[in-house]
C-alpha cells in the first residue's frame, strides 16, 4: 500500500510542477518522501521544485540526497550544478557538470550549462569545446533539424 501511496504522490507532484505549481509539488514530494524516503528521483524532483521558488539551498540539499541514495543517477548532478551556478559557485558546478557528463555522455544539456559555468570563469576554448559538443550531440539526435524545420 505504501508503493502504491508514494507513487500516487510522485504522480501528482510531478502533474503540480509541470502545471507551475511549485509549493503543491513540493508538499506533495515531501509526502511521498515521508512513504518512502530511498527514492532519489523524488528528492531530485523536489529539489527541481524548490530550485523554480528560489530556494537554491533547499534545491541543493535534496539534489545532494538524491545523489547519496544514487549516486549514477546523472539529472541530480545536472541539477545540483545548475543551483550551484546560480549561486555563483561555478567551480563546483563544474565538478557536478563533469560527474552528469560522465554518467551520461549524450546529455546535451549537461554540455551546455557547464559551458555556461566555463564562460563565467572565462574559460573560452572550454565554452567552445562544450557548445561544439552540445551542437554535435543535438544534431546527433535530430534536435537542431526539428528546430531548422520550424524556422519559416
Amino acid at each position: 500500500m505504501k508503493g502504491a501511496m508514494t507513487d500516487v504522490y510522485m504522480y501528482l507532484g510531478k502533474e503540480k510542477l509541470a502545471s507551475g505549481d511549485c509549493q503543491g509539488a513540493i508538499a506533495d514530494y515531501t509526502e511521498a518522501i515521508r512513504l518512502q524516503p530511498d527514492l532519489a528521483e523524488v528528492y531530485s524532483n523536489r529539489g527541481v521544485a524548490k530550485s523554480l521558488i528560489g530556494d537554491k539551498e533547499g534545491a541543493i540539499a535534496d539534489f545532494t540526497d538524491a545523489i547519496r541514495l544514487d549516486p549514477d543517477f546523472a539529472p541530480a548532478y545536472s541539477n545540483r550544478g545548475l543551483a550551484k551556478s546560480e549561486l555563483g559557485d561555478n567551480e563546483g558546478a563544474i565538478t557536478d557538470y563533469n560527474q552528469a557528463i560522465h554518467l551520461n555522455p549524450d546529455d546535451a544539456h549537461a554540455y551546455y550549462y557547464r559551458g555556461n559555468a566555463k564562460s563565467e570563469l572565462g574559460d573560452e576554448q572550454g565554452v567552445i569545446a562544450d557548445y561544439d559538443q552540445m551542437s554535435r550531440l543535438l544534431q546527433q539526435q535530430g534536435v537542431l533539424e526539428m528546430y531548422e524545420e520550424l524556422d519559416p
